[in-house]
């Protein structure tokens, strides 16, 4: 599937130092918004993928915007941003910490305890044309586990969110981005339509690339990432750098 999906975490001036590394300030997130609204870019989610039946060539004029974790605090800035300029994006809950804290940066990096969305706000979110994704049921990394320890995690998370927001949950992304073994069968049999990655050597609708938006980045890094020839690169970037991380 050829269309940009950008990934983000945390969208704040004056984060904790521990948390700095995932999070961009107001003016990167703004200047992420225009460079979508200057390429004529239309933002969309899986869920009216799935619906609307997109071509390929609908697909080229789309993005994806996409939120890991679901901190609370992205209803100060980030969420009214969107609003205001009539854009959606997709938006991933480790289903166990709905209402609760980060606690695996916490426990495993020692950073900053953040607020994550509640119930309530997820529902809000849905009700102002935003998807809820799933993010796993623990927010572990699911290529270090059985298979079915894997299974149990991915489908647990789809039942819990679609149980309590009463939507249907049409992806997921793979915490820390790490693909789980067999994943093909697994979001299959767990019944999503879309998983998505960071990094995968060989894309299909259940690896989806992503890009990171980060502080540094500037216009015009940020145009390239939303292009069609940056997707071009990936497929031969992604399978190198992977090869290399195993070395």
């Amino acid at each position: 599937m050829n269309i940009a999906i950008a990934m983000l975490h945390h969208v704040a001036d004056h984060p904790h130092p521990s948390l700095e590394k995932w999070c961009i300030s107001h003016k990167k997130f703004i200047e992420l918004l225009n460079c979508i609204d200057s390429k004529g870019l239309e933002t969309t989610t899986f869920s009216e993928i799935n619906e609307r039946k997109f071509s390929k060539t609908d697909l080229e004029k789309k993005v994806i915007i996409s939120f890991d974790d679901c901190p609370s605090a992205l209803f100060d800035f980030a969420i009214p941003e969107l609003l205001k300029r009539n854009m959606i994006a997709v938006f991933y809950m480790p289903s166990k910490y709905v209402g609760g804290i980060n606690i695996w940066d916490v426990k495993e990096h020692a950073m900053a305890s953040v607020e994550l969305m509640s119930a309530a706000q997820l529902k809000q979110l849905i009700g102002l044309g935003m998807e809820i994704g799933s993010h796993g049921e623990k927010h572990i990394r699911l290529n270090l586990i059985s298979e079915q320890e894997a299974f149990e995690d991915i489908s647990n998370s789809k039942k819990t969110l679609e149980s309590l927001l009463d939507t249907k949950i049409y992806s997921i992304a793979y915490p820390y981005g790490k693909i789980p073994k067999k994943y093909n069968n697994l979001l299959t049999k767990a019944e999503y339509q879309f998983g998505v990655s960071i990094y995968s050597a060989f894309q299909s609708k259940y690896t989806l690339r992503r890009f990171a938006i980060n502080e540094t980045d500037d216009k015009k890094t940020i145009e390239l990432k939303l292009s069609k020839r940056y997707r071009m690169m990936r497929l031969l970037y992604d399978p190198f750098f992977l090869l290399l991380k195993k070395l």
